[in-house]
């Protein structure tokens, strides 16, 4: 199965512009928090942390951006160092005279209790849970001295000596996805470490069917795409469970070859692709070939990753003119669903969505497919009584669980224990000094408290900021939706593209789709922010 990109996926691996890297930190964590269990002589390992005091005064918050389920280094010069543009975190720092720090999560990048892969045991895993990973940033936030500091004797080089113990200075936490979520859990958690949280993004609602996932994808298409597409998807579903093995063999053939084929009809990276390869070739893995143009859809939205193949596809190339009921409306019956398939794979192989470039990460694949295996579950399927599915229906639910147990052959529980995490309210979290910003199209925002799903609450975010340490009246919440925005559109901006920075093939997470939800969603928290700092250390009930 395939997840949507993270953060590091295309960041371009020699940027040509160099930056002084800041050394990292490390604080020696307890490997259990709660009952202080060792394994095999093993019971603390080193979490890694960097800090940027440029703006810091003493007295001045700590900002901590979350990198979550990934290697936190590639996130260093944009996310603390703005290398390429402007980063919430840095902003605020600077406005409030704060130290910035970037932290990474356990059993990730440089973090490892243990070294995280194929042979990684039960017994090692069993320490990568929400828990224990939440209460790693409690640990790391006490540890920080309660003294009081002279301005003249600032010394980065010991940052655990600065006097940032969260009793002494406001923590404000910001995070993206499942940092965002994270954020959040901690406000709820525990209010006395974590002031406030900008959370974008955040699907705090888990859930093990996220059928929904797609759907944002959906609702966003033009009306001839979206039939076109439903209806190669129905005829390669059909095909591919029906009787005739040969049809099925054909179809996976043609689909294989689009994917490795390229613009101006290019076959030669196909060349060596037989009907025996074919033949072999999974169900779900050839259907899932006409769900490859959504695997930019999560961070660049329609206009930017998914118009350009539609417009392949309804334009046949740029041989015809558009049909407003799409390519499958030119002819009748099964005619013209082979017209339609036929314009899919020209698209497909026009676009050249394989040969993209990404830094795929088998250590960090893992460790977070543990997590949704065993917590989070959002499995992304394929719902065969929607109407208007572009996923194929051989991602089910049950497939999704199989390939979680043949990974992990130990005590995973029968299905994610997804109350581990909606214990913190889920769609019906209610908390103080937290803003949540989502994009009007972004799949995540389905689990998210801005979801319009038939079975979510449909709560309204007002951007009215509420008193410091209260929670907004139900079922508002504080926060807003970008209008046609994707996900966590709002916490970076690149100001000045260059040849790494160019287009939605290259540029990744470090640039939106658009400039303003940066401005708007920051700007919001430091409302925000100039509303409840003021109260920090007035002994005001948390509600």
């Amino acid at each position: 199965m395939r997840f949507a990109p993270r953060m590091t996926d295309f960041l371009p691996t020699n940027p040509e512009q160099k930056v002084e890297i800041n050394e990292p930190f490390f604080i020696t964590m307890p490997l259990d928090h709660f009952s202080n269990t060792s394994l095999n002589g093993t019971s603390t390992f080193q979490n890694r942390y960097w800090i940027n005091a440029t703006y810091y005064e003493p007295g001045g918050p700590v900002f901590l951006f979350d990198s979550g389920e990934q290697n936190a280094a590639p996130l260093l010069p944009y996310y603390l160092q703005e290398f390429h543009g402007l980063s919430a975190t840095m902003r605020l720092a600077k406005r409030y005279k704060g130290i910035a720090i970037l932290w990474e999560h356990r059993y990730y990048g440089k973090s490892m209790p243990f070294p995280v892969n194929a042979e990684t045991t039960p017994e090692q895993w069993q320490f990568l849970t929400t828990e224990q990973a939440l209460e790693d940033v409690i640990f790391f936030a006490n540890s920080f001295s309660n003294d009081t500091l002279n301005s003249s004797s600032i010394d980065t080089s010991d940052p655990l000596s600065l006097p940032l113990h969260p009793s002494t200075v406001p923590w404000i936490w910001l995070g993206g996805s499942y940092p965002g979520v994270r954020g959040a859990f901690l406000r709820v958690r525990n209010p006395e470490v974590i002031f406030a949280t900008w959370a974008s993004s955040a699907p705090v609602h888990a859930q093990v069917d996220m059928a929904s996932y797609y759907k944002a994808a959906e609702r966003s298409l033009t009306r001839n795409c979206s039939a076109d597409w439903v209806a190669v998807t129905k005829h390669v579903d059909t095909v591919l469970q029906g009787s005739n093995e040969t049809l099925a063999t054909e179809t996976k053939f043609r689909l294989l070859k689009a994917r490795l084929s390229g613009p101006g009809g290019n076959t030669t990276g196909a060349d060596g692709l037989t009907m025996e390869q074919a033949n072999s070739t999974s169900n779900v893995n050839a259907a899932g070939i006409l769900m490859d143009p959504l695997n930019f859809y999560q961070y660049y939205g329609f206009a930017a990753s998914l118009l350009p193949f539609c417009n392949l596809l309804e334009t046949r190339n740029f041989t015809a003119e558009p049909l407003e009921g799409g390519v499958v409306s030119s002819a009748e019956g099964q005619q013209g669903i082979d017209q339609t398939f036929d314009a899919f794979l020209v698209a497909l192989a026009e676009l050249d969505y394989d040969s993209i470039p990404s830094q795929d990460d088998p250590a960090t694949d893992r460790a977070w497919m543990r997590q949704y295996c065993s917590e989070y579950g959002f499995y992304q399927r394929g719902d065969p009584n929607n109407p208007l599915s572009i996923e194929t229906s051989f991602l089910s639910l049950n497939l999704f669980q199989q390939q979680c147990n043949e990974t992990f052959a130990d005590h995973l529980p029968t299905w994610p224990q997804v109350g581990n995490l909606n214990k913190y309210g889920g769609w019906e979290m209610n908390v103080s000094n937290v803003l949540f910003t989502n994009g009007e199209f972004d799949p995540w925002r389905t689990m998210g408290l801005a979801s319009i799903e038939p079975e979510s609450p449909h709560r309204e975010p007002s951007v009215s900021v509420p008193a410091c340490n209260a929670a907004p009246p139900y079922p508002s919440f504080f926060g807003l939706t970008h209008s046609n925005m994707v996900h966590v559109s709002d916490m970076r901006v690149l100001l000045v593209p260059d040849s790494n920075h160019s287009n939605f093939q290259t540029v990744g997470f470090y640039s939106p789709i658009s400039q303003e939800p940066f401005y708007s969603g920051l700007g919001l928290f430091q409302l925000a922010l100039d509303e409840w700092l003021p109260c920090f250390g007035n002994n005001q009930t948390v509600f």
